[in-house]
């Protein structure tokens, strides 16, 4: 992966008299090592306790256009764009809008909310800049939306894939592109496959932004996972315990930088998520990663036969299984001969081939194997991770 130097050092200059950065930033890096050693990781209570000031503390005086509202803990803090910003994030945009041949004669019908939240009004934002007619419809009423769009000849969709096969189901005629975004699309085999098979001619992006960065990463055509918008954002990957970098291709925190922002720029943030990153030959020239998108958080990690597991992580693993409610819970306990045993409790009913597939996702997700999976019918609450060693 190429280390955008020009760009950071950029940044850091732009951000030298920013009243949250001063002190706290190099004047310039020379390289990815250089910026992780230099520069200090911060996380979503840094953001919120700075918003809480009055005037949005360090973070007022920027003069923002759009305010969204984005859940934060207790709080509903305001996610802002300026201008500047604003016109940053279509022309990102436009060049994935470009790539998957979406521009003026599409029309495109939003499903995704825009009360108070992101996804509606920057989907609507990009498309209308880029010429395309676009109808804000919301989520909801599926038998009225598939007739406004087949009324309008809509040609793109964006919105939650499980609403998108509720669509289908009720008379939708397939996009040609459909934008898919609120839940796990490419990393839940069975949604993504069903989807597929709904709209077997679509072009289907899958993609993660969170509501402090717009956008991060989109498939594009020709590539795997999702490619970073490196225009915008700086990716890195820590392990969660140690603040330290990790390599390309292993699990660990996500960080993102923004390389641009004016409203609320934010250095080395903590995502809270997990996943991989990688470098690929250039996509649409994007050449870093996510291929597995997001997968977990970094919560309560507990280390079992040498190897660190965030229990989140699991979901992923039981995503899409017929006859399971989502809910589990890991046990870690002590063999007697030594070492440890790893036991995967899971709510719900499933055969042998239900437990086979479960056993290879969790050791193509977690690199270790499950002692023991069982099935109950339903399981009390409690923590997702128990560790019984002593």
């Amino acid at each position: 992966m190429v280390f955008p130097a020009d760009a950071l050092n950029g940044q850091l200059d732009r951000l030298a008299a920013h009243p949250f950065y001063t002190g706290r930033l190099p004047a310039r890096v020379s390289d990815a090592a250089d910026f992780a050693a230099s520069v200090p990781l911060m996380g979503r209570g840094d953001l919120v306790a700075e918003m809480e000031k009055p005037g949005y503390g360090a973070f007022g005086g920027t003069n923002p256009v759009r305010m969204n509202l984005s859940p934060m803990g207790a709080a509903l803090v305001p996610a802002m764009q300026t201008a500047g910003d604003m016109a940053n994030m279509i022309a990102a945009a436009r060049t994935h809008l470009d790539a998957c041949g979406v521009g003026p004669g599409d029309i495109c019908a939003v499903t995704f909310g825009y009360h108070m939240f992101v996804a509606g009004l920057f989907y609507q934002s990009q498309m209308e800049a880029h010429g395309v007619a676009c109808i804000p419809l919301g989520p909801g009423e599926a038998e009225r939306t598939v007739d406004v769009c087949a009324k309008h000849n809509v040609t793109v969709l964006a919105g939650n894939p499980s609403f998108s096969l509720k669509l289908i189901e009720a008379g939708l005629k397939p996009p040609r592109v459909f934008f898919a975004g609120g839940e796990a699309f490419t990393g839940n085999p069975t949604l993504y496959g069903a989807v597929k098979a709904a709209m077997p001619d679509t072009i289907l992006v899958d993609s993660f932004s969170l509501s402090e960065f717009l956008p991060v990463a989109r498939t594009f055509p020709g590539g795997t996972g999702v490619h970073v918008f490196d225009e915008l954002v700086y990716a890195e990957v820590i392990d969660p315990a140690t603040g330290e970098p990790v390599a390309d291709g292993e699990r660990g925190e996500l960080v993102l930088t923004h390389l641009k922002k004016e409203a609320q720029p934010l250095v080395r943030y903590r995502t809270g998520d997990l996943t991989v990153r990688q470098s690929t030959d250039p996509v649409h020239g994007r050449t870093v990663n996510l291929p597995r998108v997001v997968f977990g958080r970094t919560d309560n990690m507990v280390k079992v036969k040498g190897v660190k597991i965030y229990p989140s992580e699991v979901r992923a693993v039981l995503l899409g299984l017929d006859g399971l409610t989502g809910g589990y819970r890991l046990t870690v306990s002590a063999k007697a001969g030594g070492g440890d045993r790893l036991a995967l409790a899971v709510e719900g009913a499933g055969g042998d081939d239900i437990n086979e597939e479960i056993a290879r996702r969790f050791k193509s997700q977690t690199l270790i194997s499950a002692d023991e999976i069982v099935f109950e019918d339903s399981l009390e609450e409690g923590p997702l991770a128990v560790d019984e060693r002593e």
